[in-house]
C-alpha cells in the first residue's frame, strides 16, 4: 500500500508550553492513568517523536532540521528509486548511522579501526511504555518506528508496521541477514578502502551471489509487512484505549490504526509535543514523550499501590 511521502513521520516541534485555554497534561495524565488503575487496558501507537529525545537520539522527519530537511523521501527512501539506485538509501542511512554514533560519543577513528558504532538506547519514552506493560496496562506497542527500541526497552508485545532496520534481505536471492553482522563490517571496510569516493552498497554474503543487500523496512510504494496492518487493528479494537505518542498521525495506512479504537466507543489519547495529530482526541498530553509517559507510568503505579476500597472509586 502506497504512503504520503510529504507526510511520513512526527511533526515534533519546540513550540511553547501551553497557552491559555489549551489542554493541560497535568489533567489529561490524571485522567487517563485514572482510566488505566481502574483496570481498563490500552495500545500504544509510536511514531518518530518516541525516538528523538536522548539517549535514542534518532532525528525526527519533519521538523526542521529533520530527516526530510536533508534527504528528499521521494528520491532517497522510494521503491524504484531503490532498485535502481541503492547507493542513495545507503548514502543517507550510514550518515544517519555515522551521526548516531556521534551523538553517542563516538569518533570516526574508532569507527575505522574497531568497526565498534554507538547505537541509539532506548529513551525514558521507551522505558515508560514497557513500564506500562508490566503493570498489566499495556497490550501491544504499535509503531511506525524501524528502530528496535521499544523491544530493547522490555516491551514484549511490539507490531512494527514498518519493518526494522536490524536485518537485510538479499533483493535477487532473499537470503537474510543481521544489519550488525553484515553490512555494518562491509561499510566499514568500504570507508577503509575507499574514503569518501565512490557509492556504498552492500551485497548478499551468499557465496555466489552479489545481490543488493536491502533492509527489511518499508520504503515508500512498498506494502506493510504481511499481516502487521491487520494485527494492529486487531490489537487497537480489543482494547478501550488507543495511546498515540509522538506523531502527527499523516502516514497512510499507519495512520489509519489508532482511529479505530473509536469505532468500539473507546478512547483516543495523544501525547505529542505540539498539537499535531490531536483533532480527534478524547484526552490530549502535551509535552515531550519521555517526561509525559514517565509520569503517567508513575501516577499508575501510585493508583494501583492504594488499598483496595480506594482503589474501587477510581
Amino acid at each position: 500500500l502506497p504512503r504520503s511521502r510529504a507526510s511520513m513521520g512526527s511533526a515534533f516541534s519546540t513550540s511553547a508550553a501551553p497557552a491559555a485555554g489549551e489542554p493541560d497534561p497535568d489533567e489529561g495524565i490524571e485522567k487517563l492513568a485514572r482510566m488505566l488503575a481502574g483496570g481498563r487496558s490500552m495500545t500504544v501507537f509510536t511514531g518518530a517523536g518516541c525516538s528523538v529525545e536522548p539517549p535514542s537520539s534518532i532525528p525526527d522527519f519533519r521538523s526542521p532540521g529533520g530527516l526530510w530537511s536533508r534527504y528528499d523521501p521521494a528520491v532517497y527512501c522510494e521503491y524504484n528509486t531503490f532498485v535502481g539506485q541503492p547507493h542513495l538509501f545507503w548514502k543517507m542511512a550510514t550518515e544517519l548511522t555515522r551521526d548516531i554514533h556521534a551523538i553517542n560519543g563516538g569518533t570516526q577513528e574508532e569507527l575505522l579501526e574497531t568497526g565498534t558504532i554507538r547505537h541509539a538506547r532506548p529513551n525514558a519514552a521507551h522505558v515508560a511504555i514497557a513500564d506500562l506493560e508490566r503493570l498489566g496496562c499495556v497490550t501491544t506497542c504499535i509503531t511506525q518506528n524501524i528502530d528496535g527500541l521499544h523491544g530493547k526497552a522490555g516491551s514484549s508485545s511490539v507490531i512494527e508496521l514498518h519493518g526494522r532496520q536490524s536485518t537485510a534481505s538479499c533483493m535477487a536471492c532473499g537470503a537474510g541477514c543481521e544489519t550488525e553482522a553484515e553490512v555494518i563490517p562491509q561499510w566499514v571496510a568500504w570507508q577503509q578502502a575507499q574514503g569518501a569516493g565512490g557509492s556504498f552498497v552492500p551485497t548478499c554474503p551468499q557465496p555466489g551471489c552479489e545481490g543488493v543487500l536491502k533492509p527489511d523496512v518499508t520504503l515508500f510504494g512498498e506494502a506493510l509487512p504481511t499481516g502487521a496492518y491487520a494485527r494492529a487493528v486487531g490489537k487497537v479494537l480489543a482494547a478501550p484505549i488507543c495511546l498515540v505518542v509522538g506523531t502527527s498521525l499523516n502516514v497512510f495506512p499507519a495512520s489509519t490504526v489508532p482511529g479505530f479504537v473509536t469505532k468500539r466507543f473507546g478512547t483516543l489519547a495523544v501525547n505529542n509535543l505540539d498539537g499535531s495529530g490531536s483533532g480527534d482526541a478524547h484526552i490530549v498530553l502535551r509535552g515531550p514523550a519521555g517526561d509525559t509517559m514517565s509520569r503517567l507510568a508513575r501516577r499508575v503505579e501510585e493508583l494501583k499501590s492504594l488499598p483496595a476500597a480506594t482503589a474501587g472509586r477510581l
